[in-house]
């Protein structure tokens, strides 16, 4: 008499985080089943597998290194074990393909709680039962979460991850929030620097990586678009339901102006600032200066000579303009040296600034509610055409032309609203600073490191810097600095007076001693 063959089977365990807290499955129960399963049945277990993955897919560690297995050995298992069609799979087309794949390799999957002889047709049913109820069940779950997460975010709720700068906690009601954590500086920083027009995003992104911000460069472009940090919580369209924009209840890292600001400075409506070498401070002025010769921006270098290493700022495009970089930056401190600023101006200026900001109060609540009309006015026309939709009055195609028309002016009116209602916030704090600087130029400008050193000139000339035959020449100061000044000596030699008067008549200002000369101005 014969002896029938012994079969040989490859056990594979499975079990998810979530259903190991929830419905108490376990690897080791799994195996214990399995292998008593294979005793009683004369089954020879060749290997086991344990993963700690979702079924969902087949893209599992350990299921990956048994299909590589039996690729490489094959007529190494006759069967592939498992307690239920659940720990196969919980995609029905996913399983199909996969029992497709192990049955060329003469392998039969099988399931010992839920066992079925896959040679009897009317099996299949059964087999498509098993397969796609934890699908169902996968499918159920995930609407129900994405129900959940849209209800939350809708009372402002952020129920995520959080994103970088922000904590997730519990209320005293347990429910989940955002507080802002130890990388809420380095985001204000980022938006701050970034408003300002002067950087470019990967500059920003550089200094806080070095100061210790960890996120990749990629990371911080989203985070730059994310309006979480104003205070809002976007909510994508589903359905029947369009996108929005609610208030959430967590705490606002910067100002709906200062964000919105970033976001015209990210889609190009802000000119970008020419890249300056942060990398030398030697160089302070490099990306101001033009060359006298083609008017192109002069670069910077060091070279060896005479047993030492000298820096010079020069022209690379063919010219031979070549100066000392030491006899530039001397140069260009001794004129803002020079420059002084007129006590009774700042004075005055500071008064001026004072009442300005009173008398905007009653400006800026007037804008705000006919920018809030406006918004209501046009949200009702959308409104309308959806309950005209519904009424099958109008199709569909026609409500999103509707939408499409109107939506884009609730967004502007929105960010106008924010702009205005926040726009006297930090004036009286940066108007302070500004006029304790120029109380103090020169020596403000030599206390600063290279990044504010370059911003400072930016600032106070609009235009690009020539320096020909050992002076600075250009058009212009800003109007602010231009009128607050009183003496300037350097620019084209001659030092010449400022007069300004305040005495409620006109207040005249004598032109500067720049190269060439400016137009007198009249207050």
């Amino acid at each position: 008499m014969k002896t029938k063959t012994k079969q040989r089977a490859i056990i594979y365990i499975r079990v998810s985080t979530d259903e190991q807290a929830d419905k108490g499955y376990s690897l080791a129960h799994q195996e214990e089943r399995l292998r008593k399963y294979c005793e009683l049945q004369n089954i020879q277990v060749v290997l086991l597998y344990k993963d700690d993955h979702s079924a969902k897919t087949f893209n599992r560690p350990a299921f990956i290194q048994f299909l590589e297995y039996v690729k490489r050995n094959k007529n190494s298992a006759d069967l592939f074990l498992f307690t239920k069609w659940d720990r196969f799979s919980r995609n029905a087309g996913d399983a199909y393909g996969m029992i497709n794949t192990l049955n060329k390799l003469k392998i039969e999957p099988q399931a010992i709680e839920q066992p079925l002889d896959l040679n009897i047709p009317e099996n299949k049913i059964m087999l498509a039962f098993y397969l796609a109820a934890p699908e169902v069940e996968n499918d159920r779950r995930a609407l129900n979460t994405l129900v959940g997460m849209r209800r939350a975010r809708k009372e402002g709720r952020w129920v995520s991850t959080a994103p970088r700068g922000y904590s997730n906690v519990r209320d005293e009601n347990n429910r989940p929030i955002i507080i802002p954590n130890d990388d809420a500086k380095f985001v204000k920083q980022g938006f701050e620097e970034l408003s300002t027009g002067l950087y470019m995003v990967k500059e920003v992104w550089v200094r806080l990586h070095k100061g210790g911000f960890k996120c990749c460069v990629n990371n911080f472009w989203h985070l730059l678009r994310n309006p979480i940090y104003m205070g809002k919580i976007f909510i994508p369209a589903y359905k029947d339901e369009d996108e929005q924009l609610v208030d959430g209840k967590h705490e606002a890292l910067i100002t709906s102006e200062l964000f919105y600001k970033v976001q015209d400075f990210l889609d190009g409506r802000r000119n970008n600032a020419p890249q300056k070498n942060f990398k030398r401070i030697q160089f302070p002025l490099r990306g101001l200066l033009i060359c006298p010769l083609c008017g192109k921006y002069l670069t910077a270098s060091s070279s060896k000579g005479n047993g030492g290493i000298y820096d010079y700022y020069h022209c690379k495009h063919g010219c031979k303009e070549r100066v000392k970089a030491e006899i530039v930056n001397k140069r260009f401190t001794d004129v803002l040296l020079m420059i002084s600023s007129n006590p009774a101006a700042i004075e005055y200026y500071e008064e001026e600034m004072k009442h300005k900001l009173i008398d905007n109060v009653h400006e800026k609540n007037k804008l705000v509610r006919k920018f809030q009309e406006e918004i209501d006015a046009n949200k009702e026309r959308i409104n309308k055409a959806r309950k005209m939709m519904l009424d099958d009055k109008i199709d569909a195609d026609d409500y999103r032309e509707t939408k499409d028309q109107y939506q884009p002016i609730i967004d502007k009116f929105i960010r106008k609203q924010a702009e205005v209602a926040s726009m006297d916030s930090s004036c009286k704090l940066y108007g302070e600073f500004g006029f304790s600087v120029l109380k103090n130029l020169g020596k403000h400008y030599e206390n600063l490191d290279l990044e504010g050193k370059q911003q400072l000139v930016g600032l106070i000339f609009p235009e690009k810097l020539i320096f020909e035959k050992n002076q600075f020449r250009t058009k212009h100061l800003r109007k602010a600095v231009e009128l607050i000044c009183r003496k300037i000596k350097g620019f084209g030699g001659e030092k010449k007076e400022l007069a300004i008067k305040f005495d409620g008549q006109s207040n005249v200002v004598i032109p500067f001693g720049f190269e060439p000369k400016t137009l007198s101005l009249e207050g």
